[in-house]
């Protein structure tokens, strides 16, 4: 079976995690690229409840990689 794109993640994880999908051209967000370490696109940071962050990637990245980084922050 195929594994789901970010979108299928997102609709995999509604009302358990939320997703913030940033512009990243868009300067009135640079207080997030910064808070979250964002420095290219695509990037991806993976963010528990409490701020920690629990993963940070930049680049394209296997859909099943982010999926096991969602459930180690939901652990």
């Amino acid at each position: 079976m195929m594994r789901p794109a970010v979108r299928g993640l997102m609709d995999a994880y509604r009302g358990k995690v939320a997703f913030l999908i940033l512009d990243y051209d868009d300067p009135d967000l640079s207080k997030y690229r910064t808070q979250y370490r964002i420095g290219a696109h695509p990037s991806f940071a993976i963010v528990r409840g409490d701020g920690e962050i629990v993963a940070n990637f930049v680049g394209p990245v296997i859909t099943d990689v982010l999926e096991d980084a969602i459930l180690k922050a939901l652990a």
